[in-house]
């Protein structure tokens, strides 16, 4: 292959994927995130704490970078969907590229374009892309760390760099950067010239830098001399019970580390399946990730039995998506606490490498005569045949697309028997990416699902995972009020705009306070600049503020005016009462909630405006009942 056609093959993934993932920028984000990007874009102390709103009262329960780069955009651009869509569409080409070239270095380019591709068209890839979760940064740092272990093979300065990116990781989703930690130490140990105590050595340092670069922005938090906003989603206000407890023992083993951490085994089932090897495989996930992950690990189970006797630099590749692909696999499958679908999304670079080598080399040993020529053939029906099975979980969505697949394959097999090898290769790799292709496709042309935005998915959409997390089983009713609320999240309706008209009156420091979390408060931060803020942090159930405190805020003229939201008031208490049974951490909400009931004076709706019934309950802490 010329440059000049590798250049064009390169241009050509990488603005497909541009095209699929940008399609339809101004579809719905997950209001959460959104919501804490246009206060950090506006607000000093929200950009660098990871703040949710511009009064400083909680922040998000992610760490800050993946929300900075989409602050960023939004400061350039001014605050719409498409600017933080934009920038996670960006982050997702770059690491395809970044891909291709880790994989040139040690598979040379065509393995490299394959690998690119591949990625290209994982679903789970797609649906990250095209929403506003951090994972998408998180994919690409962990990349070009990747690629500053191929180039430390050369020169071991580039191993520091590695160090700094998988820490970069931790600042964008916490401990899931530190699971590509072992595959990037192997790699280097197995290909890196010098004796076995100078690697190690040169591992450690990077290991130190990875420490460091990962606990800076912790340990700023902590050591924050002045005010600062209570750490969502703990229980203690503490970033390193955020980053090891929550975001940590708990996704991993459940427990009850953290805001809602009793409910992580609730949340793992609902959304990805019971623990087990089997559940990147199941009905949640394995339409997200699994179509060629048998193809990946056979690949990587082949190339370690042939391992001896391989270039150093080969070896390395293989150890490090090896490394990658089977550790991350392992914490996926078996994680017991909270897991979404979308966390696979960081396995996808290794699969798409593994298998973009493996099929390269069973088109090597398909030229060659004796047994091994027979892998190629059995590699695309053996993935054909997965593909077959993951389509028909889906009989209602392209019901026909199996049976090309499987007329493919068949096709690609009589092919390569026939010694028709490209004529097998085209049709072959047809058949191993058709489903996946639709699948992302799919999620680029379809309207996005209003429930998809609390679990972002590629493919046909399924909604009754999301419906258990957030405790909508309580009839249709109450699925409805949900629905509605997401709807309008990016708009402020008549009523709520007569009730923060008539909060901004009053010269708090808080103009509105709103009961029950982050999702009541959404539209006024989404859409306005006020000093609004939520009670409780996401789900309500955080001591920010403890309900002791409340008193203190009144009489400092931090707060007067609290929203019980009509969202709340709809599905809050049939929700609410799931939550506290799995959860049993509710107390602080409704702790905050009687007294502010015995404290606080309703305001009648017909003094606020002629809609204001229609966001809910105003209280005015301000004047006794």
């Amino acid at each position: 292959m010329t440059a000049k056609a590798e250049r064009i093959a390169l241009g050509t993934v990488l603005a497909v994927a541009a095209a699929l993932w940008g399609w339809a920028l101004s579809r719905p984000l997950q209001p959460y995130y959104a919501a804490a990007v246009h206060s950090m874009s506006h607000d000093v102390s929200a950009f660098f704490f990871a703040g949710f709103e511009p009064a400083g009262v909680v922040t998000v329960d992610k760490p800050p970078l993946a929300f900075w780069t989409q602050a960023l955009g939004v400061a350039v651009f001014g605050f719409h969907p498409w600017a933080i869509a934009l920038v996670q569409v960006v982050e997702g080409v770059a690491a395809v590229f970044v891909l291709h070239r880790v994989v040139r270095r040690w598979a040379g380019p065509r393995t490299a374009l394959l690998a690119a591709a591949l990625f290209a068209l994982t679903p789970i890839t797609a649906a990250i892309n095209r929403d506003n979760v951090p994972d998408t940064l998180l994919v690409l740092v962990l990349l070009l760390a990747a690629y500053c272990v191929t180039r430390a093979v050369d020169n071991a300065r580039w191993l520091v760099w590695a160090g700094v990116f998988v820490g970069l990781g931790f600042l964008t989703k916490m401990l899931a950067a530190w699971i590509v930690l072992p595959g990037l130490a192997l790699a280097y140990f197995v290909a890196a010239p010098g004796s076995r105590g100078r690697r190690l050595a040169w591992i450690g340092l990077a290991g130190g830098v990875t420490l460091v670069v990962s606990l800076a922005w912790p340990v700023v938090v902590t050591l924050w001399p002045g005010a600062k906003p209570f750490v969502g989603s703990t229980t203690d206000g503490s970033v390193w019970q955020l980053a090891f407890g929550y975001n940590g023992v708990t996704r991993l083993v459940g427990g009850s580390t953290g805001i809602g951490g009793g409910y992580g085994a609730t949340i793992g089932a609902a959304l990805g399946g019971g623990a087990g090897p089997l559940r990147l495989f199941d009905a949640e996930v394995g339409g997200q990730i699994a179509w060629l992950l048998p193809l990946a690990l056979v690949s990587l189970v082949v190339a370690a039995c042939r391992a001896r006797g391989a270039a150093a630099k080969t070896k390395a590749g293989w150890a490090l998506w090896g490394g990658w692909l089977v550790v991350g696999a392992a914490v996926f499958s078996f994680t017991g606490g909270i897991f979404h679908a979308y966390y696979t999304a960081e396995l996808a670079p290794a699969i798409a490498a593994l298998s973009a080598a493996g099929l390269a080399t069973a088109w090597r040993w398909h030229r060659s005569e004796g047994p091994a020529r027979f892998v190629l053939p059995a590699a695309v029906a053996g993935t054909a045949l997965l593909a077959y099975v993951l389509l028909d979980r889906t009989p209602d969505w392209l019901p026909w697309l199996r049976y090309p697949v499987l007329a493919l394959a068949l096709l690609a097999v009589v092919a390569a028997l026939l010694r028709a090898p490209r004529v097998a290769v085209v049709i072959g790799l047809a058949a191993v990416v058709a489903g996946p292709a639709a699948f992302v496709v799919d999620t680029a042309v379809r309207p996005a699902s209003v429930l998809e935005t609390a679990d972002p998915g590629a493919g046909p959409p399924s909604t009754d995972a999301v419906r258990t997390v957030v405790g909508l089983n309580t009839g249709q009713g109450a699925e409805a009020g949900y629905v509605r609320f997401i709807e309008n999240a990016y708009r402020l309706s008549p009523g709520q705009r007569e009730v923060l008209a008539y909060a901004q009156a009053s010269s708090t420091e808080i103009v509105l306070a709103v009961e029950g979390g982050t999702y009541g408060a959404d539209p006024f931060l989404l859409n306005t600049d006020a000093r609004v803020a939520p009670l409780g942090g996401y789900l309500g159930f955080d001591p920010a503020p403890p309900a002791a405190d409340l008193p203190q805020w009144v009489s400092a003229g931090k707060l007067r005016y609290v929203l019980l939201p009509q969202v709340f008031l709809e599905i809050g208490r049939g929700a609410a009462k799931q939550r506290t049974a799995a959860v049993g951490d509710a107390g602080e909400l409704t702790g905050r909630i009687g007294w502010e009931a015995k404290h606080c004076r309703p305001v009648p709706p017909a003094r606020i405006g002629p809609d204001a019934a229609t966001a809910g309950v105003l209280f005015d802490c301000g004047v006794r009942p």
